[in-house]
């Protein structure tokens, strides 16, 4: 019986090895594959490994079009902008999420990142509203707020190690979380306790997506459940799950209270409060239990998922963006002296708040924020399915393949970037864009799936970085040593602690 079993295999092995599919995505160059294994063994290597290889390696040997096979799953890595046209302008290939997110489905459900086409649409024209022009420059006050709570911790910090280097990545991660909680979740502010478990939680689910990546067997269910990372990332969504509950419950029991407020006060007035212009004002987390509570658009299982995902990716990715940033100003004093420059010539030397008629001042220091993000995008890579099939390159990519999109590849692509290993803001003067490709630069990903937070984003990581730099100075203990290496998981995370030696600035309080 065994045999005869194996026999089948066999024979269904070879009838599915030359078939069409198979054809068309061997056709395309890529590493050598076992039979049945794949390049799985190429890819069981450490986080900072996994990134050189995908990113690098194969795309030196193979071009900026490749495939590689997870067992008898293939994928197609993308790393040259022209090649993404055909995918991020065809309406259905642009947003049609491959099914290897579906292991993040027991953090986050079918939320906005995670959602089929339709739920997508659905969701997405519902949500966009939050994140327009309006509501962001409300949330200006909450950024500077903020990073003046920062910087009270990096001068604590300073002190307690008497000067010497202090690791930022930590405080940070703090500073993103109280910025996502007081603006988009709804004035929410959070114990140390629950920061701490929260960051726990999340980091810990991020580590376990990214090994059910690399091992392919760990996609199975039932294997995983059974399995010790099974296991542990039931306890990590479910601290997630808890949090987010946390979160809406706690606005939920303030809306209530608004609302009676409002009341007394028609009544006790008659004045009648403006349901439109509070309509078009309504935050992130108020728009959820709305659409929960009065229009029935989301369950409260739903409502869970889309704070999930809005939390996780909300703050890991701008704390990634400031760690990095903070890292290449101190990794290149004199870049660090321009944005001083400039920050001098918009503030005057002063501590006052930065308004939005400032940032728009703060040209360098936004072309230091993205090249930043070229060289340390929050999140590597997408993944895409082919709902049809699409020739790019002369290649024949065939339906319900993966894409997956390598930013980091791209992003460091010497035919895209000249000298990619450079921290060179000014690649992103306007007179060095002219004739990039628009896909060049995809930090919050392209097409109608794009990232969206990205202005929410952009603001923060502007006001924040203008505020701690006009107080401190960053430097390196030793400015001669290598660079901290990346480790890949579901975004880019430094392989060591980002240890900075931190300096206060002369600033004049007004």
């Amino acid at each position: 019986m065994g045999l005869f079993l194996a026999f089948l295999l066999a024979v269904y092995y070879w009838v599915w090895s030359r078939s069409r599919f198979v054809r068309l995505i061997n056709a395309i160059p890529g590493p050598k594959a076992l039979p049945l294994l794949g390049n799985v063994l190429d890819l069981n290597v450490n986080h900072d490994e996994f990134l050189r290889v995908a990113n690098f390696k194969w795309i030196k040997e193979h071009g900026s079009i490749y495939r590689v096979w997870f067992t008898l799953r293939p994928m197609i890595g993308i790393a040259a902008p022209e090649f993404l046209e055909p995918i991020f302008t065809n309406s259905a290939t642009a947003i049609a999420k491959s099914i290897e997110y579906d292991v993040l489905i027991s953090g986050f459900g079918k939320s906005l990142p995670l959602a089929k086409a339709d739920l997508w649409k659905k969701n997405r024209r519902i949500l966009n509203p939050t994140f327009n022009v309006n509501i962001l420059n409300n949330f200006m006050g909450a950024f500077n707020d903020k990073s003046l709570v920062c910087a009270r911790e990096i001068e604590e910090a300073v002190q307690c190690n008497n000067g010497g280097e202090i690791n930022v990545f930590p405080i940070m991660t703090r500073c993103t979380l109280d910025i996502i909680c007081e603006t988009a979740m709804g004035e929410k502010k959070l114990s140390d306790e629950e920061k701490a478990n929260y960051i726990k939680n999340i980091h810990g689910f991020q580590n376990v997506f990214q090994l059910r990546l690399k091992r392919p067997w760990l996609r199975l269910d039932w294997i995983f459940k059974l399995s010790d990372p099974g296991r542990r990332n039931k306890q990590f969504c479910q601290g997630i799950r808890d949090f987010s509950e946390m979160l809406i419950k706690d606005r939920r029991k303030l809306l209530k209270q608004i609302r009676n407020n409002e009341k007394k006060n028609e009544c006790q007035n008659g004045i009648d409060i403006d349901g439109d212009k509070k309509e078009k004002n309504m935050v992130y987390m108020d728009r959820l239990i709305k659409e929960s509570d009065v229009n029935g658009n989301f369950t409260h299982d739903e409502m869970i998922d889309e704070v999930s995902a809005m939390m996780a990716g909300g703050h890991d990715t701008s704390t990634l963006t400031f760690t990095w940033f903070l890292y290449m100003m101190a990794r290149n004093p004199e870049k660090q002296e321009l944005v001083m420059d400039e920050l001098n010539l918009v503030f005057g030397g002063t501590d006052r708040s930065c308004s939005s008629e400032d940032l728009l001042e703060l040209k360098y220091l936004e072309c230091c924020i993205k090249e930043t993000m070229r060289l340390y995008p929050s999140v590597p890579f997408v993944l895409r399915h082919l709902p049809e099939d699409i020739e790019i390159d002369g290649y024949i990519l065939p339906k319900d393949v993966t894409i997956g999109v390598m930013i980091y590849g791209m992003h460091h692509n010497p035919r895209v970037y000249p000298d990619p290993e450079s921290f060179k803001p000014e690649r992103f003067f306007p007179e060095n864009s002219v004739g990039r490709h628009s896909y060049a630069f995809i930090p919050f990903s392209a097409g109608p799936r794009n990232c969206i937070g990205q202005k929410f984003a952009m603001l923060e990581l502007k006001v924040v970085l203008a505020n701690l730099l006009r107080r401190f100075q960053f430097s390196l203990r030793d400015p001669t040593e290598p660079k901290i290496e990346c480790l890949m998981e579901i975004t880019i995370k430094p392989k060591t602690n980002v240890n900075l030696i931190v300096s206060k600035r002369d600033l004049q309080v007004l």
